[in-house]
């Protein structure tokens, strides 16, 4: 049964990661075919747009496919099966769950740029900028997943503890659950820029810069899950049947990665009314930004709380 599971969970990753670009594709198709029906004049640059996006959007598929195919091609016998099935399972968190959301979350810019374009046909160019720049932002989890479940593929083959197994399963949730928050956020977010913009082609100048700081401060709960797969990967693991070191890091990431859910979203909801009112009337940018700014910094402690207690919780034991 063990080694059935363990070459079961090898399909994971590119089976997750090709859902998810699937869905995002499947999404920007239908909304672009709408923009066409509302403005088929501006069909070039409609599908210019969903071409491009949809070009970006297949990233997340590379990445799980890459993923798969190294955990195909790998001839090593592990010392357990069932240990290194739990280490799959965290590569599986890893690129498999965040190329599942980045899929999804990346086609938000991508259909609210579509939409954008049928009503500013001329402006198509400045429309994809900003559509590039953020679906380049979200699509930054799904690397961070990527490198962890390298890292975890270099431990896999040699571990030999219940408590080592949960440490790549810990690594793994870590970064997979804690991107699933920000994701949203960003796309929330990204959407409403796009929007702005489509709206308002005179709010560019203003949306633009205020794209880049919020995202920059949406991601961050990210960099924090990151930081704690990271610390997980590298602490040294007890060779004992007591698997209470092993709970310890799977708290830890759970404490993390849970933090940064409604921490994600809420950030991207507040950035995305922020630049609502940017586009609908470009003069107050100064007071809009300062409060969305400080509203941000705000909801990002709940993330710096979470990054704490789990720090604790990885070296408690």
């Amino acid at each position: 049964m063990t080694p059935f599971l363990y070459t079961l969970t090898t399909a994971l990753p590119v089976t997750l990661a090709a859902l998810g670009a699937g869905l995002g594709q499947g999404f920007i198709g239908l909304k672009s075919l709408q923009a066409v029906d509302i403005q088929p004049q501006a069909a070039p640059e409609i599908g210019r747009v969903s071409l491009i996006a949809m070009a970006l959007t297949e990233t997340s598929a590379i990445l799980g496919l890459v993923v798969s195919i190294i955990l195909v091609l790998d001839t090593s016998i592990p010392c357990n099966y069932l240990y290194a099935s739990y280490g799959k399972i965290g590569m599986s968190f890893a690129i498999g769950l965040t190329s599942f959301i980045a899929g999804i979350a990346s086609s938000l810019p991508a259909q609210a740029a579509c939409l954008s374009v049928a009503r500013q046909p001329f402006f198509s160019n400045k429309i994809i900028q900003l559509m590039l720049l953020t679906q380049s932002i979200i699509v930054t989890p799904n690397i961070f997943g990527f490198i962890i479940a390298l890292l975890i593929n270099m431990k896999l083959a040699h571990v030999d503890s219940l408590n080592g197994a949960l440490q790549l399963l810990a690594a793994g949730m870590s970064i997979g659950i804690g991107s699933i928050g920000p994701c949203i956020g960003l796309s929330l977010f990204a959407a409403s820029a796009c929007t702005a913009i489509g709206k308002n082609r005179k709010a560019y100048g203003k949306v633009l810069p205020f794209t880049f700081i919020c995202e920059g401060i949406i991601e961050t709960p990210v960099i924090f899950s990151l930081l704690i797969a990271l610390l997980i990967l590298n602490i040294e693991i007890t060779p004992t049947d007591f698997a209470l070191q092993g709970i310890a890091l799977l708290a830890g990431a759970l404490c993390m990665s849970l933090s940064t859910i409604g921490t994600g979203i809420n950030a991207g909801r507040v950035g995305a009314a922020a630049c609502d009112q940017i586009g609908l009337n470009p003069d107050v940018y100064s007071i809009v930004s300062k409060i969305g700014l400080l509203a941000l910094a705000m909801i990002d402690t709940f993330a710096i709380y979470g990054f704490i207690i789990a720090i604790m919780l990885i070296y408690a034991i």
